[in-house]
């Protein structure tokens, strides 16, 4: 429990507009875009330097009060969820790019930077930071190497740990380090990079972020593909990529997921399994890749094949899938959406779309599927009353039955958004005994348990 003279602990460590108790900003603070249930924060404080962050954590660490670090606030697990109160690290004001570093194609930022306005400066400058999460336009740096975020672009580009080089680290014990090199590679020492991102603010608080950048491709272009048959184009998407094509996206979504794009976009798509691909390259590259996809899809009997000409049409076509999450929420007021978010070996990703729907089926449920086709990333968001117990347990059935289908075929419970909290009871299905050196990494760094508790690990 904080007491006032924690409070006033942290006033003087950040000053007294930079600490609140009020209600409306405890709010605020408790719930992500996850379905689950909020939770207040004792305190939200907003830092602005490596060296405010220090001293509160070595507060906290001194005082055994859980701090939770507060990015975007758009992660669907509860990751930045305060179960256990205490104080909110709201990230907002450290959101500066520090410097760009155009002749290594690096650039240095703080954790607030939100990714579309960074790639907004970057653009400017003929580059960019790949991953595309589906929240970009309010995502930020920080959460998404919290969670090693990823996107639709994954597929040719992998993912935010590929990418980051560098970081600042404040430890729970207030301690600051430096970890990573600005050099493209290293085998000096242990990847504590690697460890780091996608922690979920569960080791320390990340304040400083060097990424590694890629040049702007010469030409973009985006191909969308009808089928009648969900599994004719999962097999299309697979014989894709296991044949060269070498898309910077191939993202499927279902009838009832363009349906639902159509209604809230006022968009005209076939309602029909639909595939849509990006490639990036010279404009040869892009042709060649264009026709290449056509012949595949045209053996898996695609019933139509639509290039965009302009840049006009491309982002128009691409709103559709960019947009495909929120059209959904949208299109159920007062309802909730369980995500799912598994991922499979791409050989399965066939198998495993076919499941969700015979899922939706089996328990009488509305669940729309769509997701990173090229790297077998599944999205699949169910639809359910919260205050009807009966449908809830059964949403929650398909949940469990969805992740059980996934680790059955080599999959993992979580792709790219985290664990957090809705995801932890799966943990040690999928790693065994190699959770528990997890959880020993954890104490050792953090033996107080202060950072962000009750997250990753399931619930004892």
């Amino acid at each position: 429990m904080i007491t006032e003279n924690d409070i006033a602990a942290l006033e003087a460590i950040l000053g007294k507009d930079n600490v609140s108790t009020r209600g409306p900003d405890l709010e605020a603070h408790s719930i992500d875009e996850s379905w689950l249930d909020p939770h207040q924060p004792d305190v939200v404080v907003w830092p602005s330097t490596t060296q405010e962050i220090s001293a509160v954590l070595r507060y906290a660490n001194e005082r055994g009060i859980p701090v939770v670090p507060w990015s975007g606030g758009s992660s669907l697990e509860g990751n930045p969820i305060p179960i256990h109160g205490g104080i909110l690290l709201a990230m907002y004001r450290m959101d500066k790019i520090l410097q760009t570093r155009e002749e290594d194609l690096q650039v240095i930022i703080q954790p607030g930077v939100v990714y579309d306005h960074l790639n907004a400066e970057l653009r400017r400058l003929g580059m960019f930071f790949p991953p595309a999460p589906g929240s970009s336009d309010v995502a930020t740096i920080g959460g998404m190497v919290s969670n090693n975020s990823s996107g639709m672009r994954a597929v040719k580009y992998g993912v935010t740990r590929d990418y980051v080089q560098k970081l600042v680290v404040v430890l729970p014990s207030g301690e600051v380090i430096t970890i990573g090199s600005n050099a493209k590679k290293s085998t000096s020492g242990y990847d504590l990079v690697s460890l780091f991102v996608g922690s979920e603010g569960t080791l320390g608080v990340v304040t400083e972020i060097t990424l590694r950048l890629i040049g702007l491709p010469e030409q973009v272009g985006v191909v969308v593909v009808v089928f009648e048959e969900l599994r004719e184009a999962a097999d299309a998407i697979y014989e894709s990529v296991r044949y060269g094509l070498d898309p910077s996206a191939i993202e499927l979504l279902d009838a009832a997921t363009i349906q639902a794009t159509n209604q809230q976009l006022k968009l005209s798509l076939r309602e029909a399994p639909t595939l849509f691909v990006e490639f990036h390259g010279s404009e040869t590259t892009v042709e060649e890749q264009t026709d290449y996809l056509r012949e595949i899809c045209q053996e898996h009997n695609c019933s139509d094949f639509q290039v965009a000409t302009t840049a006009e049409a491309r982002e128009r076509l691409w709103a559709a899938r960019a947009e495909a999450h929120d059209s959904i929420k949208f299109s159920h007021p007062g309802r909730i959406m369980i995500s799912g978010d598994v991922c499979v070996p791409v050989s399965k990703f066939g198998d495993m779309v076919e499941f969700v729907h015979e899922t939706a089926q089996r328990l009488d449920l509305l669940i729309y599927t769509f997701g990173h086709a090229g790297d077998g990333n599944i999205h699949s968001e169910i639809i359910v009353t919260k205050e009807n117990s009966e449908e809830f347990a059964r949403g929650n059935r398909a949940t469990e039955m969805i992740i059980q289908r996934a680790l059955e075929l080599d999959g993992t419970v979580a792709g790219e958004h985290g664990v957090g909290l809705g995801k932890r009871q799966f943990m040690a299905q999928e790693h065994g005994a190699s959770l528990k050196v997890m959880k020993d990494i954890k104490d050792l760094l953090d033996p107080q348990g202060i950072m962000n508790p009750g997250k990753i690990f399931p619930s004892t």
